[in-house]
């Protein structure tokens, strides 16, 4: 979330004493509420990167399986906040479809791949639309095969029906694949279809690691897309016990999934997950959530006027976490330290 508070001169950023306790996020229709028994502190401190010693690859296996997962979790949003939304350049809502392409030759640098795969979208849209610049949406997803060749798994948001012969011909570079989805198939069929090939193998059964290790690409990204996709809108709120369970029971019969899980940093946590398909109660969630953070707003701005060095005792009686108090210390004494340091 972004600052909503000025900054005082001579004191500290109000965004930085703030604290959360719940977490809502949209996706298209796909909404997770996300209940912390800690409080989370907003950009407090800075997490100790935690590197792999040379010759140690199980931190960095570990670490390339994690980015994995977290790339999974952000293609199912982009899914659901793009499939049967986004229009084709006249207007018209389309059927995903997924298209897989490959390179006859052996091109195995994913830069020249990039290169080719944005100029097939141009040249398609051209041959749709008759326009110069790329109208297509999508996700797509490069992989590897341990040759190093690289194929191309798209799922295009709103392209129409194209004959398979023509986006061969306007492809021009190997093998083209493309599959239509069926009306009857959900959120969840299209990103278990995409995330197939976004795992710790790919699909001959080869390890995934040890092709982007040898290619020196563990820091390289999973999926890229196209411009103007839908993201997820992420909200961080802190609301007492009441107004949770409000929620909780308001929004019951959306109520798909529900589980917990702990450990020593965050304690509990609760994840509750709804599909919720009217938008008339969407737009009430999110008037809630506005409400909310209103109150959240007035009062920060209140502490806000009390962030100078003469106020540091009272503005820590409000403030009851530790970490928040800790922080007030830490900043104080860095701010004296610069205004010593600036007349002496």
């Amino acid at each position: 979330m972004r600052s909503v508070f000025p900054i005082v001169k001579g004191g500290f950023t109000v965004l930085n004493l703030l604290s959360s306790n719940f977490q809502v996020k949209i996706s298209g229709q796909k909404v997770t509420f996300k209940k912390y028994a800690v409080p989370m502190q907003f950009n407090f401190g800075v997490k100790p990167s935690l590197k792999a010693k040379r010759g140690d690859s199980s931190m960095a296996r570990d670490n390339f399986n994690k980015s994995i997962a977290r790339s999974r979790n952000r293609i199912f949003d982009i899914i659901a906040c793009n499939v049967n939304v986004l229009p084709d350049y006249e207007g018209n809502i389309q059927l995903p479809k997924f298209l897989t392409l490959t390179f006859a030759e052996n091109i195995t640098d994913l830069q020249t791949a990039n290169a080719e795969f944005t100029t097939f979208n141009k040249r398609l849209s051209y041959h749709l639309y008759k326009t110069n610049k790329n109208v297509l949406k999508y996700i797509c997803i490069p992989e590897f095969q341990k040759r190093g060749a690289v194929h191309f798994h798209v799922l295009y948001f709103n392209l129409p029906y194209v004959n398979i012969k023509k986006i061969s011909e306007v492809w021009g570079h190997g093998y083209a694949f493309i599959e239509g989805i069926t009306e009857k198939q959900n959120i969840e069929d299209f990103a278990k279809y995409v995330c197939k090939y976004m795992s710790k193998n790919n699909s001959k059964g080869e390890d995934n690691y040890q092709i982007y290790l040898e290619k020196e690409m563990l820091n390289s990204k999973r999926y890229f897309t196209s411009r103007g996709l839908n993201k997820p809108e992420i909200y961080k709120l802190d609301v007492d016990k009441e107004i949770y369970q409000t929620f909780i029971t308001y929004f019951q019969e959306y109520h798909k999934e529900n589980l917990e899980y702990s450990n020593e940093f965050i304690g509990t946590v609760e994840v509750n997950s709804y599909e919720i398909n009217k938008s008339e109660v969407l737009q009430m969630l999110k008037n809630a959530i506005y409400s909310i953070f209103e109150s959240m707003k007035t009062v920060y701005g209140k502490k806000a006027t009390l962030t100078r060095f003469k106020d540091i005792n009272y503005l820590k009686t409000l403030f009851k976490n530790r970490h928040e108090n800790l922080y007030i210390d830490s900043e104080y004494l860095r701010l004296r330290r610069e205004r010593n340091e600036l007349y002496s």
